[in-house]
């Protein structure tokens, strides 16, 4: 089905891209030509809407090929949960008011909590709400944000993991969340990375990865870096710092902020980490993690060692058959 959706940057002239999306003439963001309504979008019968229930399961499992609620919510906690919260380290220790949006089966909040911060999450479905309170034993809430009695300026920091491409109006809630942010609060969102260069004809020929993003009816816009820069600068929120991505093949990771963004010191969030025993063990996973970049780099070197000296031994038996 056709639906009539201009760009968020109020543009209506999409450029052709593919049969299911669109691309901006103006910003360059990816349009989905087919997604769902905003109404189809809210969650009313958990049985039966999008969102609601069997998104966890027959839609991840048997239409993406993805885990499903309960694979997730343990594997999850060891590598993004974990790589999130290292950077979240960065920039704001515990204790701060953290909201996640979309927070799924609840593991990154839970991380959050054990490491000490005050958090909480929102989704949109009752059912994967109480499965979250249920596995976690977190406080979590039925969205959408919007709907939430949160005063203004009561957060220090928002997480919206694989979210604001499913948003029907990103500049409607990206304004709401910034509001909701107290004077140095941040954004976290972690959201699928378009590249200018891409074409579909070329993504389909080399099998890109980013073929995976083409969700059209809940992928409803894929930003690039620049076009969400642009977004949330017409918000008032021009600081913005691209950090690394876990899923650097397809996705971008960014915090942004209406105030400049300051990285706090290791040993900051190393004593804030040492402030109970819960937290205790959140450190000991942090270091854990930190060991294994240490191998992984290692690793790396070793590759790239291997490719250099085959290449070098190649070359010299040419050199003695020529």
């Amino acid at each position: 089905m056709m639906v009539s959706r201009n760009c968020w940057c109020g543009s209506s002239q999409l450029l052709e891209f593919s049969s299911e999306y669109g691309r901006c003439a103006n910003c360059g963001t990816l349009v989905s030509l087919v997604g769902l309504s905003t109404e189809e979008l809210q969650v009313k019968n958990d049985e039966a809407d999008f969102y609601g229930k069997q998104y966890w399961f027959d839609h991840q499992s048997k239409d993406l090929g993805f885990p499903d609620i309960h694979a997730r919510a343990r594997h999850d906690l060891t590598d993004r949960n974990l790589h999130w919260l290292r950077t979240l380290l960065r920039y704001r220790v515990p204790p701060a008011k953290v909201l996640e949006l979309g927070c799924s089966h609840g593991s990154f909040v839970g991380l959050l909590q054990q490491a000490g911060y005050d958090a909480s999450g929102l989704e949109m479905s009752p059912w994967v709400v109480n499965f979250a309170k249920e596995t976690f034993q977190i406080p979590v809430s039925v969205g959408p944000v919007e709907t939430l009695d949160i005063a203004p300026g009561s957060l220090d920091v928002i997480a919206l993991m694989d979210v604001l491409e499913h948003l029907p109006d990103p500049v409607g809630t990206m304004r709401h969340c910034l509001d909701l942010l107290a004077p140095g609060g941040f954004l976290l969102i972690q959201t699928p990375q378009f590249r200018e260069e891409m074409t579909y004809k070329g993504l389909v020929e080399t099998q890109g990865p980013f073929l995976e993003q083409f969700k059209s009816n809940e992928h409803l816009y894929l930003f690039t870096k620049d076009s969400a820069a642009r977004m949330f600068a017409q918000l008032g929120a021009e600081h913005i710092v691209f950090e690394t991505a876990i899923f650097g093949q397809y996705d971008m990771f960014f915090l942004v902020s209406r105030q400049p963004l300051r990285e706090v010191a290791v040993e900051e969030s190393e004593r804030a980490l040492q402030a109970s025993p819960q937290a205790r063990y959140v450190q000991a996973l942090v270091d854990l993690a930190k060991r294994i970049d240490v191998i992984e780099e290692d690793r790396a070197d070793r590759l790239e060692q291997i490719h250099t000296l085959t290449a070098m031994v190649h070359n010299l038996n040419k050199a003695k058959q020529g």
